[in-house]
């Protein structure tokens, strides 16, 4: 198998599913790492030094893909044959857009009241219902729902990116 045909599980030798052991993946990272590391090659033509460069990248991406739960998600619906990235309101339902309109404004005024206790909250809160979600998208995904899967990715997505909202209001007001 080359590097280029596999896809990221079959490159970490991890079956395909939402589920993955993190210690395996790292394992089988840091043996890639070591196997392809272009500093292996440094005295070789520079094709071979190129070829090591591109491996070595592959490699990176896949591990950043698959760490992360989010580019994991979207990573599979991809081998599935649908485009996580393509947007679509209709993917979202009306609830909650609604919904995180609110949370935006409920963010915006914690972050005016410098009011680290609420932000925490919902920090907590959000991180419930991420892991919901979470679980949720790994349910639709593995019964091959894959419509609902991506709805799910698409609510995650926003999710995501509140809770990063929410970590940088509370770097800001402790002067990180």
């Amino acid at each position: 198998m080359s590097l280029q045909q596999a896809n990221y599980f079959e490159l970490f030798s991890l079956p395909i599913s939402f589920q993955l052991e993190n210690t395996q993946l790292e394992v089988a990272y840091k043996k890639l790492q070591s196997e392809f590391h272009p500093d292996r090659v440094v005295n070789a033509d520079d094709r071979t030094r190129v070829q090591a460069l591109q491996q070595t990248s592959m490699i990176n991406d896949a591990y950043v893909t698959l760490k992360s739960p989010l580019k994991r998600a979207a990573y599979l619906l991809k081998l599935a044959g649908v485009d996580a990235e393509e947007h679509n309101q209709l993917h979202l339902d009306e609830a909650f857009l609604i919904q995180q309109m609110e949370m935006r404004e409920t963010l915006a005024s914690l972050i005016g009241d410098e009011d680290l206790e609420g932000l925490d909250a919902m920090k907590d809160s959000i991180d419930k219902e991420k892991t919901t979600r979470l679980a949720n998208f790994e349910a639709q995904f593995t019964a091959s729902q894959f419509v609902k899967a991506k709805s799910i990715y698409n609510q995650l997505q926003f999710i995501y990116k509140l809770l990063d909202e929410i970590d940088k209001a509370e770097e800001k007001l402790l002067d990180y």
